[in-house]
């Protein structure tokens, strides 16, 4: 599999708003979308390369990662050129995929050094 470019970074975070303002401040990232998704348990922060997330609720996924393993890096998406090619070649090499849907999959974290990695059909 070759990837075509890395899409986004997702980071978790514990003060949303101090991280916003941090990576606007010392990146330049604009923040061009924000909100809460009840389904992941997340509330965010979204700029064309990074996503910052913090949990909604103590006892969510996002939370526990909080918990267990600090602040940091949660997330990379990469771009692949065929989404099919791609998620077998990880599933072939034992990586666990979570989810997949239409041109998305989504790869565990425990199987990846601790980073969920999301593939993206370009």
């Amino acid at each position: 599999m070759k990837i075509e470019k890395i899409g986004y970074v997702t980071i978790r975070v514990k003060d949303l708003e101090a991280a916003g303002k941090l990576f606007t401040d010392l990146f330049g990232l604009e923040f061009t979308s924000h909100g809460e998704n009840p389904q992941l348990d997340i509330r965010n922060l979204i700029s064309p390369l990074v996503e910052l997330i913090t949990p909604l609720t103590p006892a969510g996924p996002v939370a526990r990662a909080l918990e267990k393993n600090g602040e940091g890096l949660a997330l990379v998406s990469f771009n692949v050129a065929n989404i099919e090619e791609a998620a077998a070649e990880m599933k072939a090499k034992g990586i666990r995929q979570i989810w997949h849907r239409e041109k998305r999959a989504l790869f565990h974290p425990r199987d990846l050094y601790g980073v969920m990695v999301e593939l993206v059909e370009s």
